[in-house]
């Protein structure tokens, strides 16, 4: 747990008790603060003796208790201006509260180097996968933020700090000045969340505020958004910008020729390895540059990265290979919340059956239309379940509305065994919140839908043989 020094007998209101907000009320307990907490799901809500926070939904205020507040802490739940102001954000304003979050508390109470790592699609494996290396080559470190575990519950004692920051968590944050920070790509995403385009790419360049002299930004060039981006960093002069692709070698960065990846930052190609199989595809060959180069720029040598690499098993939810039945494989890719992540998956693989649908994003499915003659059969679901099926169904793809995951699973199981299948893909395109708590739960569940049949499989198998 990092400790909280400066906030000892300090008033402070923490807003949102996920799993970020109760992270921050543990951290400023043991630091000897004054807590108060308000969650919107109980309008009342208090876990210390502390200070009082109340509001009236009624009056659209809050107590006069928070007048004497000295910071408020704001969970990435919290809409700070779209597409409406929360309303501890207005009362923040009005009195002069500062506002922090908890990226902000653990930058100013850590001696460590902080990596932090953001993009609409990737930031997941990518932390993953730098933190394996690290792991592996003996640093230590630690990973966390978006991914896993809240940041003010790591360990105070680590060497470095990988976090992956979503646009919801880089919103909120006042202090940043990372040593490493990282910007994979930029696709149209929570534009609601950030009032636009324009306001979600503002949020994301938001990972390179107040940075040192000594510190590094790498930044990927296969979009236009970043591409323009890195212009501008190179336009300031700042000294540390190292580009990154997963389609070619940019001048002085780090990219792939053919199958290998190659650190051309000395004007020379120099071959760091071959492309590993389990992260295929043009985003993961992005996704392997931008850890390497992370790697790099901290103490970790070619030969530590590449056996890091090579140990790594991937993440769950993320084009996961769940099981294989007669020759088809079931990929559990519940992470694909937008058509960009879902493309990637609809690229690497042919003859598909695929299970997509839920609560759409701003663009829908038309986006992917490119890739419907891959498609088989598709099982739509949720709230985009209607309006899908009848945009697949102009285009001549053979599809149905599941009326639950596991229908969709096992009949898409029925289904392979009647027509040519490599793959049985849940990549829905879509948030999860609509049927689901969260992407994990669907991930999960689609793996134990997929697991029972293979179970039902060998036991049949088992039962034939005695």
């Amino acid at each position: 747990m990092i400790l909280l020094g400066s906030y000892k007998n300090k008033r402070v209101g923490v807003i949102g008790l996920g799993k970020t907000g109760c992270a921050v009320v543990d951290s400023l307990r043991a630091s000897g603060a004054i807590i108060g907490v308000y969650d919107d799901s109980t309008q009342e809500k208090k876990m210390d003796v502390g200070l009082s926070l109340l509001y009236s939904s009624e009056n659209d205020v809050f107590s006069d208790d928070w007048k004497s507040l000295d910071y408020i802490i704001v969970s990435p739940g919290i809409h700070l201006l779209w597409p409406q102001m929360h309303p501890a954000v207005r009362f923040a304003h009005r009195y002069g509260i500062p506002l922090v979050n908890d990226i902000d508390l653990l930058r100013q109470n850590i001696s460590g180097v902080g990596i932090g790592i953001s993009g609409t699609n990737g930031k997941s494996t990518v932390t993953a996968l730098t933190g394996h290396v690290f792991e592996t080559a003996g640093r230590k470190s630690c990973v966390g933020g978006n991914l896993g575990t809240p940041v003010l519950s790591l360990s105070p004692n680590d060497d470095f700090y990988i976090l992956e920051l979503s646009s919801y968590q880089l919103e909120s944050c006042q202090v940043l000045g990372f040593d490493t920070a990282v910007l994979l790509n930029i696709t149209p995403d929570h534009l609601t969340r950030h009032g636009g385009l324009s306001g979600y790419i503002a949020v994301k360049q938001k990972i390179f505020a107040n940075f040192r002299p000594t510190s590094n930004a790498i930044i990927a060039v296969d979009d236009d958004h970043c591409h323009q981006i890195k212009n501008f960093l190179t336009t300031v002069n700042h000294p540390n910008v190292v580009s990154i692709s997963g389609k070619y070698v940019p001048d002085s960065g780090i990219g792939w020729s053919a199958n290998a990846l190659i650190d051309n930052r000395k004007g020379s190609y120099n071959y760091i390895c071959d492309r590993n199989d389990l992260l295929d595809g043009i985003h993961n060959r992005q996704n392997i540059a931008a850890a390497y180069a992370i790697c790099a720029l901290n103490g970790i040598d070619k030969r530590e990265f590449c056996e890091g690499l090579l140990s790594f098993k991937g993440l769950r939810h993320r084009q996961e290979l769940v099981a294989t039945i007669n020759g088809v494989k079931y990929i559990n890719d519940s992470k694909a919340t937008n058509v960009q992540s879902t493309e990637q998956a609809l690229m690497r693989f042919d003859n598909i059956i695929w299970i997509l649908g839920g609560l759409p994003k701003e663009e829908g499915v038309e986006k992917l239309v490119g890739y419907f003659s891959k498609i088989k059969y598709a099982f739509l679901m949720g709230e985009a379940a209607n309006d899908w099926y009848k945009i697949m169904r102009t285009h001549r793809v053979k599809c149905e509305i599941a009326k639950s995951l596991e229908l969709a699973v096992y009949n898409s199981y029925k289904m392979s065994k009647l027509m040519t299948v490599d793959a049985v893909l849940l990549s829905p395109a879509c948030a999860s919140f609509d049927q689901f708590k969260n992407f994990e739960e669907r991930g999960d569940l689609f793996r134990k839908f997929v697991q029972e049949i293979e179970t039902k499989i060998t036991n049949s198998s088992k039962s034939q043989r005695e």
